[in-house]
């Protein structure tokens, strides 16, 4: 049996897991330390999810072992890991009618006896969390009615009235838009220096990856590629690697964090210069598709906020963009421009923006690529209801426009459109 190191509070070695006869995980061997956040960033269908789920005890591996607190995790029964080991998951059914503040009260079952209720000790333990994480004030609230952004705050909240040692986050951003992302990660990134939390979380942006995280677990194919601080992580050739993206990566000139820009490909220079495909995102939402589209087509974008991630990109890549100004509502001018940028385009990709009021204009301009004939495809990960902020409004939008429209995940996008390719008129 390996020998356990006294500094972490959870170790896994040689962990191997198999669903049916394919195995994702080859071989893992981690430890995560008090107050550490570890990012754990890999291309999808890499191990991740599945290496949080058998560290919390949701898989159980073909092979290695987790030690939680010095203890074999096969020996601790399911409440004894749930007060040492809070997890926050992509998505969490939150279907009934429970309020914000039942829901986070559940953070406290493994705590509470069969016999014996909520004693004052958990309720404080609860508002406590609830204030932490800025959700005291819809604490009465049913959870149906919250956004996917109150949601996710929700079920961190949870996580910590457990009074875990441990925090296990699978992607816990995803549902939130940039300004949220930060503010979830810096709130993570304290609580666990505070409260002496180890944590591990999947993060699928190597940029807030780099600002927030101690150290990197890169991932490639069920096994780590590399592992250590993300200057010594997140270089080109583990990049390059890992991801199959050309990048340059600089220092940050303001914070002591790296950050990371794509190169552009010109490998189909003389037939892709013929096919126009126009993205609209926002939010950080449209960085990943920005690297593979760039690739293959004559890319614009539109119509995005500056200072947004998506804006940042689209200026050192030098894609043809609509820019408006800093928190503002989308204009009738730029959105003019949008439909513009429509009618020349082959193509157009809507991202999984979160919807406000401010650029509903947006999600209006894919009512006119549709009565223009073009192709429409619209990504729907994570799904729509998460991502409306409108009460409503952007939901049935969306609904109506999907009649006529491509539905996808994103991981497939590249595919779908040079299929879709194959049957459409190409632009001269």
């Amino acid at each position: 049996m390996q020998k356990v190191l006294s500094k972490a509070v959870i170790e896994a070695f040689n962990i191997k897991v198999a669903y049916e006869s394919r195995e994702i995980l080859k071989g893992i061997t981690i430890s995560l330390l008090p107050e550490e956040l570890v990012g754990l960033l890999g291309p999808n269908g890499s191990g991740k999810t599945t290496l949080i789920r058998t560290l919390s005890k949701n898989l159980k591996p073909i092979a290695g072992t987790v030690f939680l607190d010095a203890k074999l995790l096969d020996e601790l029964s399911y409440r004894e890991i749930a007060r040492k080991i809070g997890v926050v998951p992509q998505e969490t059914p939150l279907d009934f009618a429970f309020t914000a503040y039942e829901i986070v009260m559940m953070g406290r079952n493994p705590y509470i006896s069969r016999f014996q209720g909520e004693t004052k000790e958990d309720e404080e333990i609860v508002k406590e969390v609830m204030r932490i994480t800025d959700t005291l004030d819809f604490a009465e609230r049913p959870i149906t009615e919250l956004s996917g952004g109150e949601k996710q705050r929700i079920v961190l909240a949870r996580a910590l009235a457990q009074n875990p040692k441990v925090l296990l986050l699978d992607e816990p951003t995803s549902h939130l838009d940039i300004t949220y992302q930060i503010e979830m990660l810096h709130l993570i990134k304290e609580l666990i220096k505070k409260r002496g939390i180890a944590a591990l979380a999947a993060i699928h942006d190597p940029n807030l990856a780099a600002q927030f995280c101690d150290k990197i677990i890169l991932m490639k194919e069920g096994l780590i590629y590399d592992f250590g601080p993300p200057k010594q992580v997140l270089n080109s050739d583990n990049l390059k690697e890992v991801f199959g993206i050309d990048v340059i990566v600089k220092k940050h000139p303001v914070y002591e964090s790296i950050y990371i820009l794509p190169l552009v490909s010109h490998r189909y220079e003389d037939e892709g210069k013929r096919i126009r495909v126009h993205l609209i995102c926002g939010g950080g939402t449209g960085t990943r598709y920005m690297y593979l589209l760039r690739q293959e087509f004559v890319l614009s974008v539109g119509v995005i906020n500056i200072l947004d991630t998506d804006a940042e990109v689209c200026e050192e890549l030098g894609i043809e963009s609509i820019f408006e100004a800093p928190f503002s509502s989308i204009s009738e001018n730029n959105y003019q421009k949008n439909l513009e940028m429509i009618d020349s385009s082959s193509v157009v990709v809507m991202c999984p923006v979160p919807f406000g009021n401010g650029n509903l204009a947006n999600l209006k301009a894919l009512f006119y690529a549709q009565d223009r004939g073009k192709t429409v495809i619209m990504i729907n990960e994570p799904p729509i209801e998460t991502r409306d902020f409108t009460g409503g409004e952007a939901i049935r939008m969306w609904k109506q426009l999907e009649k006529n429209s491509i539905i996808i995940k994103g991981d497939n996008l590249l595919e779908v459109i040079n299929e879709r390719l194959g049957r459409i008129k190409i632009r001269g």
